[in-house]
């Protein structure tokens, strides 16, 4: 039995309505028009050694600023497993790339842009931040916590 044009074109705008929500893999690239990215630094948390507060303070000011910066954190689960979060400060907010190697949780690389960033202390440690984003789009949550 011939399908019904109708039909097709449902069947389309339901592919190209799962493609658009799909949280794949995307490449973040500088063009030629972006300004270059000032590196804040890089830390990697396990067990609670490796926290870079000069890192998180200047990717903070560079947000305060609206200065073109990058920051990158990995953190590992109890399990021992990464989670990577490259936050990228723009002219108009911070786009995060989170990469996420986690067993037990959703798995793969997930970008957000952002219009908001917070600074909040982490729970139980007055000298160590972490970030609250949101208005976000993009890989599936409006909002979120970088630790």
């Amino acid at each position: 039995m011939p399908r019904s044009p109708g039909r097709s074109l449902a069947a389309l705008a339901l592919t190209l309505l799962a493609a658009s929500c799909s949280s794949a893999p995307e490449k973040v690239q500088s063009g030629p028009s972006t300004p270059p990215l000032k590196q804040c630094g890089t830390e990697v948390v396990k067990h609670g050694h490796g926290y870079n507060g000069a890192a998180r303070e200047c990717i903070w000011q560079a947000y305060r600023n609206r200065e073109p910066s990058e920051f990158t954190t990995t953190r590992y689960t109890i399990e021992g497993d990464p989670v990577t979060y490259r936050l990228e400060v723009t002219l108009t907010g911070v786009v995060v790339v989170v990469d996420s190697k986690d067993r037990y949780a959703l798995q793969g690389v997930f970008r957000h842009a952002c219009r908001n960033l917070e600074r909040i202390m982490q729970e139980g440690r007055e000298d160590r931040f972490g970030f609250a984003l949101s208005a976000c789009s993009g890989g599936g949550a409006d909002r979120f916590a970088v630790p």
